[in-house]
């Protein structure tokens, strides 16, 4: 087969970016040996794939450097634990921003979250007491978040830039009211007090990429502005450069965000190729973007922004020039196969990253450009003519807020629309039946197919969809009767979850999987198991105690689905994950309370009581397995005990209260510090449920499973059965693994 030579400079990107992702990672990963031991391979083949090897040996140094730099960055080296610090706010606004710390010796800003009552301006210094939550990115890049929990008057002198964007948030304030934060998103992307709601719903309709800057808002910028200058008899090349160099500046006044400077890049390196008659290869000027970008900020690498752009740029173009050659120019056919190759292209990457992506958003994106185009320059001119000219500037925010009700609109309709997009697990396996979908839309149009011919490629590609689909299935909803109490102990590895559904539907979850390792339970398996339940909120979340393998996957439950009251036992614990999980609570309006013994709730019949730690409880901060929240569910004549980790000490502090269950979730995954002979006796559990993975700490303990099986419980196991449900009138109850199933008549 003859390959086609792709231009030099993409070659230079290309062998760039894999060198800096080599070592910005680790250079003994196998699969990046294997990769490079391939590209030399065809090096050695093809004498003009050479300019990859001096920029893949480039790459890889450049990106050890960054690597070992990162390590000074504040992200890195702030330390756990409540601080006093001193910040200079970059991001004007409440809710979140970008801040900096003047006073302490590290690079590189953060992320911070401000206090609800407070309005940080740009450029202001604020000292503060926060709490900073550590993560982590991409290529093992420093990431997190600071949590202020209490902010001093602010002072300083703005710089110039400060200023700008200080004027931006009182201008869109005066001018759009309620919509500013809207506006604010659309203009600068500064989404900090924009509703969690609205921004769900624009992911949900495949619509987020109009909220975040990127080549988009670069492109409808730089337009306007030539539009602009041509209106006033400027040549075009004149105004084509002017152009490029004003979206050059809009981009370092929001900050540089990669995507949006790789566009920027674009635009000039295009008014120059037309300026000098030069053909514009759009190949040679992405590869010249991109690498550009790489060469200021090697870590713009891991960015997913920037490859969600340069996705969508690739996808449109390469569908418009099918569709134009095989189809039609209409403005219709034009709308649809643009929409549709930047939706495929783009999957992918939107669900490995995100676990989402909304088939929707091709029809969606057809009304929603159009609403862009004319609201963003609408935003604009209102807020750089509100302090010269007042009546003019309030005149083009009236129609930009006609704009914006039409497009909230339309966001919210398409965000319950059929094809919507639904949380789903993140990661490299979630991508793989997208990369098909591009495989197939590639294949279809390949060197220049006719319709009829794409036509018959698509259609054998639904066969063998349809053959797959046959033989290895879909995840599936789990079957719920909706007159019943439904318990699933979630299969989450070495960790406990559990969802449960009352009569008249409403959800609870107790715990969430751990977190870590590469793992995170809530984005990879509650949150998708939720989604194909249908479920749209959780009324209660109930966190048995604040270690990692029960808290750690409950920032991803929260950011996928409102949830109404979190309770846990209270007991403050130094661990990333748990503080993580408080800090989060608030950003998404979930009610947190204590729960200690003697707390009681009836849900459709459903009585939920805590059994344990009691107000007064000697033992506490201990042992923190031993202060976990026990739950006792009664239902009719069903009774179910939750044990989080109790073990010995909190089942001895327990025996006044304990009576005969039907069902035991049985406590510290099984150890054999927990589920004792006395214990047992007293409760004579049916059934036991274990939710444990693979470990090291010897769970279950054949100690626990022999005095399980004395009391005649018959015991399932997440590790050997998956998810576990559990189903119950009152009367009988039924159990049902991947490997066995039972029911049970309520004997106690």
């Amino acid at each position: 087969m003859q390959l086609i030579r792709p231009p030099g400079i993409l070659l230079l990107a290309i062998g760039y970016g894999a060198g800096l992702a080599t070592g910005l990672s680790r250079l003994t990963d196998p699969v990046l040996v294997v990769l490079l031991l391939v590209l030399l391979t065809v090096v050695v083949w093809r004498e003009w794939w050479f300019p990859l090897v001096p920029a893949l040996l480039a790459g890889i140094v450049v990106g050890g450097q960054a690597r070992s730099a990162a390590g000074h960055w504040c992200a890195a080296t702030l330390p756990l634990g409540e601080q006093r610090y001193r910040v200079l706010a970059i991001d004007p606004g409440q809710g979140t921003g970008r801040v900096v710390f003047p006073d302490r010796r590290c690079e590189g800003v953060v992320l911070a979250r401000w206090p609800s009552a407070t309005v940080a301006a740009a450029g202001s210094s604020v000292a503060v007491t926060a709490r900073w939550r550590p993560g982590e990115r991409m290529l093992h890049r420093p990431d997190g978040m600071l949590l202020i929990g209490a902010a001093d008057s602010a002072h300083g002198a703005p710089d110039a830039i400060a200023r700008v964007r200080n004027e931006i948030v009182r201008a869109t304030r005066l001018l759009y009211g309620p919509r500013a934060p809207l506006a604010n998103a659309l203009l600068a992307g500064w989404r900090g007090e924009l509703d969690p709601e609205l921004r769900a719903a624009f992911a949900s309709a495949g619509l987020m990429h109009l909220l975040a800057i990127s080549g988009l808002h670069v492109g409808l910028f730089a337009g306007w502005v030539f539009l602009l200058l041509r209106l006033a008899r400027c040549s075009r090349h004149r105004a084509a450069v002017v152009a490029a160099l004003a979206a050059l500046a809009y981009t370092a006044c929001l900050g540089w965000p990669s995507a949006a400077f790789r566009a920027s890049v674009l635009l000039l390196l295009v008014a120059y190729c037309r300026w000098r008659q030069r053909q514009v290869r759009v190949a040679a000027l992405l590869g010249a973007s991109v690498f550009t970008v790489l060469i200021f900020d090697p870590w713009a690498i891991a960015e997913p922004g920037l490859w969600l752009s340069i996705a969508g740029l690739t996808g449109l173009t390469g569908a418009l020039r099918w569709s134009d050659r095989a189809i039609g120019t209409s403005w219709w056919v034009r709308g649809v196969s643009g929409s549709s190759g930047a939706v495929l292209a783009t999957a992918p990457i939107a669900a490995a990253v995100f676990g989402q992506v909304a088939p929707i958003g091709i029809l969606l994106n057809i009304a929603g450009m159009p609403l862009l185009v004319l609201a963003l320059p609408s935003i604009a001119a209102s807020v750089l003519l509100q302090g010269a000219v007042p009546s003019v500037a309030a005149a083009f925010a009236a129609s930009a807020n006609a704009l914006l009700v039409l497009l909230e609109q339309l966001v919210r309709a398409g965000a319950t629309a059929p094809g919507s997009a639904a949380p789903g697990p993140v990661g490299e396996f979630a991508a793989l039946p997208w990369c098909a979908a591009l495989g197939a839309a590639v294949w279809a149009t390949w060197r220049g197919t006719t319709l009829a011919e794409a036509a018959r490629r698509v259609t054998w590609c639904g066969v063998v969809l349809l053959i797959v689909t046959l033989l290895f299935g879909r995840p599936q909803r789990i079957p719920i009767d909706d007159h019943q109490l439904t318990m699933l102990f979630v299969d989450v590895g070495q960790g406990d979850a559990a969802l449960i559904r009352t009569p008249a539907g409403h959800w609870l979850e107790v715990d969430a999987g751990p977190i870590g390792e590469g793992r995170d339970a809530g984005r990879r398996v509650i949150a998708p198991l939720l989604a194909r339940q249908g479920v749209q909120r959780l009324d209660l979340f109930i966190l048995s105690h604040a270690h990692r393998d029960h808290v750690g996957g409950g920032i991803g439950v929260l950011e996928r689905f409102p949830v109404d009251i979190a309770l846990e036992p209270g007991e403050l614990f130094a661990d990333s994950a748990y503080e993580g999980w408080l800090a989060a609570l608030p950003l998404h309006h979930t009610r947190w309370r204590v729960a200690k013994a003697g707390s009681e709730w009836t849900v459709d019949g459903v009585t939920i009581r805590v059994l344990h730690p009691p107000r007064r409880w000697l033992h506490e901060g201990e042992d923190l397995n031993e202060d976990s929240i026990v739950l006792e569910l009664s239902y009719g004549g069903f009774r179910a005990l939750l044990m989080g980790d109790a073990g010995f000490v909190a089942e001895a502090a327990m025996a006044g209260e304990l009576h005969a269950v039907s069902l035991l979730k049985v406590g510290h995954h099984g150890s054999r510090t927990a589920s004792g002979a006395e214990f047992l006796s007293t409760i004579r559990p049916q059934v036991a449920i274990v939710s444990v993975g693979r470990n090291n700490y010897g769970h279950p303990s054949p100690d626990a499973l022999a005095r399980l099986g004395a009391v005649g419980a018959r015991s399932w196991r997440t590790d050997v059965e998956g998810t576990v449900t559990v189903s119950t009138d009152g009367r009988t109850f039924s159990v049902k693994g991947a490997g066995s199933a039972a029911t049970f008549e309520v004997s106690h």
